[in-house]
């Protein structure tokens, strides 16, 4: 469902419409060019379009129109989106309508609409949607403004869904209050995709030379049509434009002449939140204005992190926008950052204790003590790289991967350090197991579990060739070994089970409003 009352601001910027034909060669989509005389949609409901039934016009954008349907073979309600009928089909916009279906199709979210289908019926290209039953937030906000809080659990919600689409690699690039219907529970879902790209691309179909987006809720970059800095953090900044207008009432700029809006988006500042609604406390105002920086790096680095001051700003927790103390500061650095954090303060707890132990008691060798510190320094810097490297959303996936081998491996170090299978720092191998996941992939337990298996069996082989006062008991290992796999085995159905609940959760919520 989308907002039908749109106004020339709030309309995306496309290209001029041109009656073109295909460029010839093999590049050229299959187009069937339609003509106003040709069988499409019409202005009486309900009626047959394919397998689905229209029941009612729901809105309309600058190149689309959205209806509600009826899908007859599953007796279910769908939206479905079709490209204007009333012009003839520019084979640019088709080939940037089935970028749109493909975008929100590549992803599952509770707070995203499902894409079930796209087509064409009668030479009329379709995307066939996950109903909401609702409005847009646009409208719902005209129509019963939302007090503070409520707006900040809104645009929460919403920075999640754009997070988990980030790590889909994909940006939306349109992010307003007419892009996110909210249902009868209050729920944010949302929608259009017909700008969106992928991370390090571009849309398909879609002309880099033309500036594309609404001009209010542009970011900077995307204003100027710098390709170079168009990604992820121009939807933090679109967020920040959502925050601002339902906490003020208008956006950060607006202008009659949306290219004079261009212009202010590019070089002006916007007037702080409290001196147009000075209700709005001054932990949203910092937050919200940390959004709409005109530099992306002084931005919030991601939405996730936009979602978790929001999150901590609703149960009055410290947050970072606003942190002034040494350990307000710290408290924000560990929640930004919590795998590196934990990683760090554990090595940082061992370290001390190993320095006690050389320096203080002297009950350590130089010989046992150097390399153990130099392994935790390898370890620590590893682990320092390896969350740079997964905060890129592109790297997010592999990162974890290299992140929880590099933990066996070190741990496999300091324990060979330590005196290997007769040591007394054996025991943290399986704690390596049951570490990993905290990934929460079974993958990631499995590999693992593996390098464990292989460590300990290398650890092995190493005190039976050069350790000669070792005695090796085959059963024993045997044992161990055993115990490392059901370990693993036993991790990952944990894994399982969350995972089951976790998916459980994005399907169900929003098929329950569906059904009602």
């Amino acid at each position: 469902m989308t907002d039908s009352n749109k106004t020339d601001e709030s309309a995306p910027i496309d290209p001029p419409t041109q009656i073109v034909s295909p460029p010839s060669g093999g590049d050229a989509p299959s187009i069937d060019w339609l003509d106003l005389s040709s069988p499409g949609l019409v202005n009486e409901y309900p009626y047959d379009f394919g397998r689905y039934q229209i029941l009612e016009e729901l809105g309309k954008g600058g190149m689309g129109v959205v209806y509600k349907g009826l899908q007859k073979d599953l007796d279910r309600l769908v939206s479905i989106k079709v490209i204007l009928s009333n012009r003839l089909l520019v084979w640019k916009n088709v080939l940037r309508f089935r970028s749109e279906a493909k975008a929100a199709a590549s992803v599952r979210h509770a707070n995203i609409v499902g894409v079930y289908e796209a087509g064409k019926v009668l030479g009329q290209h379709f995307i066939a949607m996950e109903y909401v039953e609702g409005e847009s937030l646009a409208k719902r906000n005209r129509r019963c403004p939302l007090n503070e809080e409520e707006v900040v659990r809104v645009v929460a919600r919403v920075a999640r869904a754009i997070a988990h689409l980030h790590l889909k690699n994909i940006v939306h690039l349109d992010l307003k209050p007419s892009n996110i219907l909210i249902d009868k529970k209050d729920q944010p879902f949302v929608t259009d995709f017909g700008l969106a790209r992928g991370l390090g691309g571009r849309g398909i179909g879609e002309d880099t030379e033309a500036i594309q987006g609404t001009p209010c809720y542009m970011a900077p970059e995307q204003a100027r049509g710098d390709e170079t800095k168009i990604g992820p953090l121009c939807d933090v900044y679109g967020l920040g434009a959502i925050l601002y207008e339902l906490l003020t009432g208008a956006p950060p700029f607006k202008n009659d002449d949306p290219f004079e809006t261009l212009v202010k988006v590019i070089e002006a500042e916007p007037t702080p939140l409290r001196k147009i609604a000075p209700n709005v406390s001054k932990t949203i105002e910092k937050i919200c204005l940390r959004c709409l920086e005109k530099k992306p790096e002084k931005r919030y680095a991601s939405a996730s992190d936009l979602a978790d001051d929001l999150d901590c700003f609703l149960v009055g927790d410290v947050v970072e926008s606003t942190a002034s103390s040494l350990l307000d500061q710290v408290k924000c650095w560990v929640r930004r950052k919590p795998a590196l954090a934990s990683h760090l303060i554990l090595m940082g707890f061992f370290l001390s204790i190993e320095m006690i132990w050389f320096y203080v008691f002297k009950i350590r060798t130089a010989a046992y003590h150097d390399p153990l510190v130099l392994i935790f320094v390898l370890w620590g810097l590893t682990s320092v790289v390896c969350e740079w490297f997964h905060r890129k959303a592109r790297l997010a996936r592999p990162t974890r991967f290299v992140w929880a081998a590099s933990d066996v491996l070190f741990l496999t170090a300091v324990v060979a350090n330590a005196g290997g299978i007769t040591g007394h720092l054996l025991i943290l191998l399986p704690i390596s197991l049951v570490a990993s996941g905290l990934w929460f992939r079974r993958s990631i337990v499995w590999m693992a579990t593996g390098i464990s298996l292989f460590s300990y069996v290398v650890l092995v082989l190493h005190a039976s060739f050069f350790r000669p006062d070792v005695e090796i008991f085959l059963d024993h290992h045997f044992i161990v070994l055993a115990v490392l796999f059901s370990l693993g085995f036993l991790v990952s159905l944990m894994v399982r089970r969350i995972e089951l609940l976790l998916s459980y959760g994005r399907r169900s919520g929003p098929l329950m409003h569906q059904e009602g």
